[in-house]
């Protein structure tokens, strides 16, 4: 609103009525800001509380689950000739693994051609999968000798023509046929050749194709399309690498794979044959006491920091009389007290050697932290871990663990103590934005009623300053004495 005040007396009214505009607002908008800023330092305080929480609940998940304590390692004295996995479902054991040969993928190489669009041919490649024996390059031109089908493994019949006939429109067809073969053009000094590598390792995965040449009709030649002929009319093609499984044996038992990754050999055991031996590599199945180690130790972590910034959120310095946003607190003390009690105090019915973390190493310090002893956590795994286990996770549920989780979904869920506290906060804050707005309401109020009371002010003050001039001018022409004297 644009207003004209002070016209006729000369009146600050614009002033006047900001400052006291200013003086009714300052106390009030002080008091809100301080509650709000209170109200957001304690809401703040608590998503802290409610990320830290969540942290401790996934390290307490990891240890609910009877699973982690299952878990198997392997160790290969040879990790590049052989290295290994293991699932939960493994037998702890030792083996002894020599690899006399690993898993391959046939390649057959074209002969050369000028350029890389030389028309090749046209036609049909018809390309099967299978056993072949094929005779070594040297001496003398190679042959393809025997082939069995693999019937499990589906063939394809590809059409070259006029659009694709070329090294890279064949090698874009064979791509393309949804086969799994691999089709490349190198280059091989200052001529081309067509590169095929079948789709899998394994003496089954071997590729036999067959020509059905529309230039000469010929199928077998090496001339057109039938110089991409690989079968036991024709060897036009040259078998750089024969598909061949891998041979291996476990304990001195001689065994062989497709692929150079066996899974079916040890129960739950993966194996990864990465080299032919010289000696025998060791694999070792163990109870990974490593992992189970590691979890045990993310849930200490996760606790003592969830025990420090609690206590930062809660303390009051008597010396700065400063005071942490949640401090005094009912609902986070009792949050703090739960917590604590959850993880620290002993599960009854345990049948194993221990009933709780202290029997463990893991004890309380003064600061309220939890300590590892480490030559006693690592005593207690080597003795093995289902007892180990059983004090976290229990079929009867009331594993350290699966307390934990349970007493902190509680407090995380949609109706949950922290949520309860964030929802009530946030209704609070938005009840100072309404008590600002309405201060506005009212201020607008109190502004327009100043401004009445200014301006009629400044109208009976421009009428007294006018009748003052009136009357002094009146006084003035009134004739004094001595005037009528001197005349």
């Amino acid at each position: 609103m644009v207003s004209v005040t002070g016209v006729g007396s000369g009146l600050d009214i614009e002033s006047l009525v900001t400052q006291l505009l200013t003086a009714e607002r300052a106390p009030t908008e002080t008091r809100l800001a301080r509650r709000e800023a209170a109200l957001t330092s304690e809401l703040s305080a608590f998503g802290t509380l409610k990320g830290l929480l969540a942290g401790l609940q996934g390290r307490a998940s990891a240890l609910k689950n009877p699973a982690t304590f299952s878990q198997r390692s392997a160790s290969s004295s040879d990790s590049e000739a052989v290295s290994a996995s293991a699932a939960a479902n493994a037998a702890v054991g030792s083996y002894s693994l020599s690899v006399s040969a690993r898993a391959s993928a046939q390649t057959l190489a074209s002969g050369a051609f000028s350029s890389k669009t030389e028309a090749v041919g046209e036609g049909v490649l018809t390309i099967r999968f299978g056993s072949l024996s094929a005779t070594p390059l040297e001496p003398g031109p190679q042959q393809v000798t025997s082939f069995t089908e693999n019937t499990q493994r589906a063939g394809a019949s590809i059409t070259i023509d006029s659009s694709n006939n070329t090294l890279e429109g064949i090698r874009d067809a064979v791509n393309g046929s949804g086969l799994g073969i691999t089709a490349s053009v190198v280059k091989d000094g200052s001529d081309f050749r067509l590169l095929f590598t079948g789709p899998d390792t394994g003496a089954a995965n071997g590729m036999e194709i067959a020509v059905s040449d529309q230039g000469d009709a010929n199928n077998t030649d090496a001339l057109g399309l039938s110089r991409l002929a690989f079968n036991t009319s024709a060897a036009n093609l040259s078998q750089t690498r024969a598909a061949e499984d891998a041979q291996f044996t476990l304990n001195g038992l001689v065994l062989s794979s497709a692929s150079n990754t066996v899974t079916d050999v040890i129960e739950g055991v993966t194996l990864s044959l990465g080299a032919v031996t010289e000696q025998d590599v060791n694999i070792t199945v163990s109870e990974n006491r490593a992992a189970v180690r590691g979890a045990v130790e993310q849930l200490v972590t996760a606790y003592n920091s969830f025990i420090s910034s609690a206590s930062t959120l809660t303390r009051y310095e008597p010396a700065t009389r400063l005071a942490g946003p949640l401090q005094g607190d009912s609902g986070t003390r009792s949050i703090i007290s739960q917590v604590r009690a959850a993880l620290t105090d002993s599960v009854r019915g345990v049948g194993g050697p221990f009933g709780s973390l202290a029997e463990l190493g893991i004890t309380t310090a003064e600061d309220g932290k939890l300590s590892i002893d480490d030559a006693r956590l690592d005593e207690v795994l080597d003795d093995g871990l289902e007892s180990f286990g059983d004090l976290f996770s229990r079929s009867e549920g009331n594993g350290i663990a699966q307390r934990l989780d349970s007493l902190l979904g509680g407090f995380l869920g949609a109706t949950g103590l922290i949520q309860s506290r964030e929802d009530g906060l946030e209704t609070r804050i938005e009840f100072i934005n309404t008590d600002r707005e309405q201060l506005n309401q009212r201020l607008e109020q109190l502004e327009a009623r100043y401004r009445a009371q200014f301006n009629a002010l400044d109208g009976l003050l421009a009428q007294l300053n006018s009748t003052g001039s009136f009357v002094a001018e009146q006084l003035a022409n009134i004739p004094l004495p001595s005037d009528r004297f001197s005349n």
